[in-house]
């Protein structure tokens, strides 16, 4: 089974983490640079992590999460995870990065919120 698997919806790409073992392995690097090179090939890159089957987070989760949304944001892009397990809800409060990440209930609200605001 594929750790994660991606699909782009209206610009945005959508990441869903299949398997957390392989988010939270701290000797994973494939799946953390897998992730960073998704993102680099983009211009102004929008991602939505879908965290449906992420029943908790490791250290390592945290510093992938967090690296992936450095890389996103110096290229001037934006993330937001979705569909949050309680756990890591709360851990992420208690962390403080629930200010840090745009936390949404769903992919429609998740997309929404990456989507590029109008121009006028």
């Amino acid at each position: 089974m594929s750790t994660f698997s991606t699909r782009d919806e209206s610009g945005v790409l959508i990441v869903t983490f299949n398997d957390p073992s392989g988010l939270n392995d701290f000797r994973n690097t494939p799946l953390r640079d897998a992730l960073f090179e998704l993102v680099q090939d983009r211009e102004e890159p929008r991602a939505a992590l879908n965290m449906a089957n992420v029943d908790y987070l490791s250290s390592s989760g945290v510093a992938i999460l967090v690296g992936l949304k450095r890389r996103v944001e110096t290229r001037g892009g934006k993330v937001a995870l979705y569909k949050l397990q309680p756990a890591v809800r709360d851990l992420l409060h208690v962390m403080k990065l629930d200010r840090y990440f745009a936390i949404l209930d769903d992919e429609d609200a998740a997309l929404s919120e990456l989507r590029p605001a109008p121009s006028v």
